[in-house]
C-alpha cells in the first residue's frame, strides 16, 4: 500500500511538471501560479487519483460518485474565483484541463477495466457512460495536439462549461441507477449530456483552429 501511493504522488508531480513546461513554451512573462485557483485544481487531481482507487478497490458506487461529484465542484470553484478575482493565468487554464480530463476520463476508463470486465456494470450503463464522455471522445486528439504544440488554448466557452455541469451530474447518476436499477432514468441524462457534448466538440474544435491548430507557422 505504501508502494501504491509513492507511486501515486510521482504521477501527481509528472501531471503538474507537464503543465509547467507546456505552459512556459508560449508565455515568456512569468506568472504567479502560487494562487488559490490552481490550489484547486491540484485538489482535483489528487481528488481523480483516489476516486480511481476507490474504483480498483472495490468501494461502492455511492461512495465513488460522492467523490468524483467533489472533484467535479472544485471545478466550479477554482473558474468561478479566477475569473472573480482576476487569478487567471495561462498555467492554471491548461492545467485545469488536465484536472478535468484526468478526473472524467480517469474515472471512466477505470470504471470500464474493473467494473466492466468483472460484471458490475451492465453493457447498457456501459454505453450511457461513454455517450456522457461524447466531448472528451471526439476532441480529446485534437486538444492534446494543440496542448503539446505549446499554443494557447480556446478560452471556455458558455456549451463547453455546460457540458462540464452536465456531465458532474449523469455520471454519479448513472452509479446510482446502477444501484437502483428499478429508476431507470440515468439514460435521459445522458443522452441529453451527449448531445451537448457533441456541439461542445465541434465548437472546441473550431476555436483551435481559430487560434491557428494545424496551420504552418510564418
Amino acid at each position: 500500500m505504501k508502494n501504491y501511493y509513492v507511486e501515486l504522488m510521482k504521477e501527481l508531480l509528472k501531471v503538474v511538471f507537464l503543465s509547467k513546461i507546456m505552459v512556459t513554451k508560449t508565455n515568456k512573462k512569468e506568472e504567479n501560479i502560487w494562487n488559490i485557483p490552481n490550489f484547486l485544481t491540484l485538489t482535483r487531481v489528487i481528488i481523480a487519483f483516489i476516486t480511481i482507487y476507490f474504483v480498483f478497490a472495490g468501494f461502492s458506487f455511492l461512495i465513488i460518485a460522492i467523490s468524483f461529484t467533489i472533484g467535479m465542484i472544485t471545478d466550479f470553484l477554482d473558474g468561478q474565483i479566477a475569473r472573480r478575482f482576476k487569478l487567471v493565468t495561462e498555467f492554471g487554464r491548461k492545467f485545469d484541463m488536465i484536472a478535468d480530463r484526468l478526473l472524467m476520463i480517469g474515472t471512466v476508463v477505470a470504471i470500464i477495466i474493473d467494473m466492466g470486465l468483472n460484471g458490475d456494470v451492465s453493457n447498457w450503463f456501459g454505453f450511457q457512460i461513454l455517450i456522457v464522455m461524447s466531448r472528451e471522445i471526439i476532441s480529446f486528439p485534437f486538444a492534446l495536439i494543440a496542448f503539446t504544440s505549446g499554443k494557447k488554448i480556446p478560452h471556455a466557452r458558455f456549451i463547453g462549461k455546460l457540458t462540464t455541469f452536465l456531465q458532474a451530474i449523469a455520471l454519479p447518476l448513472i452509479l446510482i441507477n446502477v444501484i437502483y436499477p428499478e429508476l431507470n432514468f440515468s439514460i435521459y441524462f445522458a443522452v441529453v449530456t451527449s448531445v451537448v457534448g457533441i456541439f461542445s466538440a465541434i465548437t472546441y474544435i473550431n476555436d483551435l483552429h481559430s487560434l491557428g491548430l494545424g496551420k504552418e507557422d510564418n
